[in-house]
């Protein structure tokens, strides 16, 4: 069912005169603006201040600190869009929020095989906004995999696959990458869900050592679910560039 005009803007959506209302606001003004009690202002003060500034660790600080108490839909979006803008200061106020914001993270790993060719968006909102971000974030989000909390990991897991997919990522840090997830993935052999995603991410690589780890998972695994992501990530990975 369509919502109604009502309902998208009770979620924050913005329209061009909803901009226009917000536009003589100075930056201080729209700055209180963010804690507004009208998601519609809300959203207008994100994409003005986030416009005007260009990327700005200390603004994004803010638009992070709102991140963690957004509720309306259309608002998150705009911080997600205006986060995603930022460089590695950015990505460092990101990072320890992985895995922390919302219920959406998977919590297992899912029956349902992904059927398309396109690397999957992650679910974690935060590991979304890295995904999407400039690969001068990889570097950090290795370091996340590799050293941060299982909670921060895992999450951290699908935005370094999604960056690898998509991506120009230099070839020392696509190793670096690699290197790291195969670490993590023989180092937690009883994690279904770490396991399962890391076999996922690795379809962003184009490596012997990552297809043959991917063709004895297929051959040996007795989880019919990493079997079936194995063999999906064997069949995309030589579409990725060569390593």
């Amino acid at each position: 069912m369509k919502s109604s005009v009502s309902q998208l803007r009770g979620r924050g959506f913005l329209r061009d005169e909803d901009l226009d209302a917000s536009r003589h606001l100075s930056a201080a003004e729209l700055t209180r603006q963010l804690d507004s009690t009208d998601a519609v202002e809300r959203s207008a003060a994100v994409r003005l201040l986030s416009r005007a500034a260009g990327p700005d660790a200390s603004l994004d600080q803010l638009f992070v600190e709102r991140l963690t108490r957004e509720t309306k839909l259309y608002t998150k979006l705009e911080l997600c869009e205006a986060l995603q803008a930022g460089g590695q200061e950015t990505a460092q106020l990101l990072i320890p929020l992985l895995g922390a914001i919302g219920r959406n993270q998977h919590e297992q790993p899912s029956t349902e095989a992904f059927k398309k060719t396109s690397y999957p968006l992650p679910r974690d909102i935060v590991a979304r906004i890295l995904a999407r971000m400039d690969s001068v974030v990889l570097p950090p989000l290795i370091a996340a995999v590799v050293d941060g909390p299982r909670t921060r990991a895992v999450e951290a897991i699908d935005a370094v696959g999604f960056l690898c997919f998509y991506s120009a990522v230099t070839t020392t840090d696509r190793l670096a990458a690699l290197n790291a997830l195969t670490e993590k993935l023989r180092g937690n052999p009883d994690d279904e869900l770490m396991q399962w995603k890391i076999v996922r991410a690795l379809e962003s690589f184009n490596h012997p050592n990552a297809k043959l780890l991917l063709e004895r998972l297929v051959a040996g695994s007795t989880n019919p679910v990493i079997v079936q992501e194995a063999q999906r990530s064997l069949a995309l990975v030589v579409e990725q560039p060569a390593l």
